[in-house]
């Protein structure tokens, strides 16, 4: 089944774009569409330039706008204001605010974040703003950024790089942090040496694999390893590449959709991650040209917003906020 339908905008694209039900939400400008009305929890009002980022939480409760680039976020609840979210201010032109969520054991939701150092991980109860991993030693000399949990608030992916400059993921296991903060300080979960190609973006398909692309280039393949312009599956449980396939040209960023993948580079594009075949693009739709997790010069991308059921995603424009719907 595909489909696809055209919300008017209010003349200008929305800077942050996120699913909000069966509606869309930019809380930056305080601005939702929905096809049959407005529900409960939407954005009450906009917030002011610089922030041009928005992060939900899983359960919809919280939100942080953010500036991409800058220093500056809010930390939301249910759209109202509730604290300020810090990153340190060590270039941070260089790569994405680092913000995510998760859902404790507990059911309680907790935010992720750099709030001191750009190499530091830090996990706070959303609510109240207790630090669950307080500790002391040196930080990770690590530039965290493009956090993201796995679906089953097991594992969090860092899609950042290190000097001088190489894209590189780290991968962190959220059982073991909370009842052993230090564990953020080390990256022993991905086996060393895996990547030879720099990384160019990466996401979880489920609780258990995560998909990584290293960015194109030249370079012999290896078995073991990332090499340039492959796009590889790797089994969190196996500790081994699930699959790992040369492809063509960027895929830019990548989205969970089903039990594929969807790649932002250009234009929409649905992925096999398991072969890296183009299954269907949609060309007439622009997404931006946004890369590694090296940031200059990457600003103003379209907001795009992918439905965690895995089968909507949303693009918007100036005068329209196009949402796509596929399913196989």
């Amino acid at each position: 089944m595909e489909s696809e339908v055209k919300w008017p905008t209010t003349g200008r694209a929305p800077k942050t774009l996120t699913w909000h039900g069966d509606g869309l939400a930019d809380w930056v400008s305080g601005y939702t569409w929905y096809p049959d009305g407005p529900v409960g929890e939407s954005p009450q009002y906009p917030f002011p330039a610089p922030y041009d980022g928005a992060a939900v939480s899983p359960s919809g409760r919280y939100q942080v706008v953010y500036s991409e680039y800058g220093l500056d976020a809010q930390l939301l609840d249910r759209g109202e204001p509730l604290r300020e979210v810090t990153r340190d201010d060590d270039d941070p032109g260089a790569f994405l605010f680092p913000v995510s969520f998760m859902t404790l054991p507990d059911g309680r939701e907790a935010l992720i974040s750099c709030p001191e150092h750009r190499g530091k991980l830090e996990i706070e109860q959303a609510d109240t703003g207790e630090r669950l991993t307080a500790r002391d030693g040196a930080a990770d000399d690590y530039y965290h950024s493009r956090l993201a949990v796995s679906p089953g608030d097991r594992w969090l992916l860092s899609a950042g790089w290190i000097w001088h400059p190489f894209s590189i993921p780290q991968v962190y296991d959220l059982r073991l942090a909370l009842t052993d903060p230090a564990s953020l300080d080390t990256n022993d979960v991905l086996p060393s040496g895996l990547f030879q190609g720099d990384l160019e973006s990466a996401c979880w398909l489920d609780d258990d694999r995560v998909a990584f692309c290293a960015e194109p280039g030249t370079g012999g393949r290896e078995p073991r390893r990332l090499c340039p312009g492959d796009l590889g599956v790797w089994s969190m449980q196996a500790g081994t590449w699930e699959s790992k396939v040369p492809v063509q040209g960027h895929l830019g960023t990548l989205h969970r959709f089903g039990k594929y993948l969807l790649s932002l580079y250009g234009h929409p594009k649905l992925v096999d991650p398991a072969t890296g075949a183009v299954l269907k693009a949609w060309p007439h739709l622009a997404t931006g040209d946004r890369t590694d997790g090296i940031g200059w010069e990457l600003e103003n991308q379209p907001a795009v917003a992918v439905h965690q059921d895995g089968t909507r995603f949303a693009v918007a424009a100036d005068e329209f906020i196009t949402i796509v719907t596929w399913s196989h």
